[in-house]
């Protein structure tokens, strides 16, 4: 892995990127939610279409009664708070708070992907905006045992060699049911978290899902 191999893909990506014009919060009654998607140098370069030379932060959300994403593979991320001026500023805040990384001081926003919105009328009616960025160089995840139960990186090429090749079951009202998820060393990348993430690995590739 060399610095320029990475910088090179960041070079390539974020043109692709939307710009970061994130908007104020609409005063329309939806409930607002921001994920920041961190990249970083790998510490090994593998075999991938996409890149071999980054890698992504991931956490695992602690176990909670009552969040629906409760256990799940996530991005840092979350729902507004006092004195978030928009959108960023609650990605940027969340991801601090939960993993001890500040992406503003050493790292760079990239730009953002589209916004998205849960399939499942089971799940609360929120949007969700993920941001782009370069995390800090030399900076350790440091997760807030509260809210997340641990953080990982893993490599773009592991996750586009292996593509959507998991598979998630839950038995729920209706019967039966199944949902595409990336392999993961902590467990399946799934749900809405999986449909980020395709749509950021099409996007590396030089594609839109």
């Amino acid at each position: 892995m060399t610095v320029e191999a990475f910088e090179a893909f960041l070079g390539r990506l974020t043109p692709r990127l939307d710009p970061v014009d994130a908007p104020a919060f609409a005063g329309d009654g939806t409930i607002h939610a921001a994920v920041i998607l961190q990249l970083r140098p790998a510490a090994t370069e593998g075999a991938g279409r996409v890149d071999r030379s980054a890698e992504m932060l991931f956490i695992r959300r602690a176990e909670r009664e009552g969040d629906p994403w409760s256990g799940h593979i996530a991005f840092p991320g979350g729902r507004p708070a006092a004195g978030d001026a928009d959108l960023l500023a609650v990605a940027v805040r969340e991801a601090s708070e939960e993993v001890g990384i500040d992406v503003l001081p050493g790292g760079r926003i990239l730009g953002r992907l589209p916004t998205v919105v849960p399939l499942s009328p089971r799940l609360p009616p929120v949007d969700v905006t993920p941001f782009v960025a370069t995390a800090p160089a030399g900076v350790s995840a440091n997760p807030d045992p509260g809210e997340v139960e641990r953080a990982f990186w893993f490599p773009l090429s592991s996750l586009a060699a292996t593509g959507r090749s998991a598979v998630v079951r839950h038995v729920v009202k209706g019967g039966p049911r199944e949902w595409p998820a990336y392999p993961s060393p902590e467990g399946p990348i799934w749900g809405i978290t999986e449909r980020i993430l395709t749509g950021f690995l099409a996007l590396a590739a030089g594609t839109r899902v």
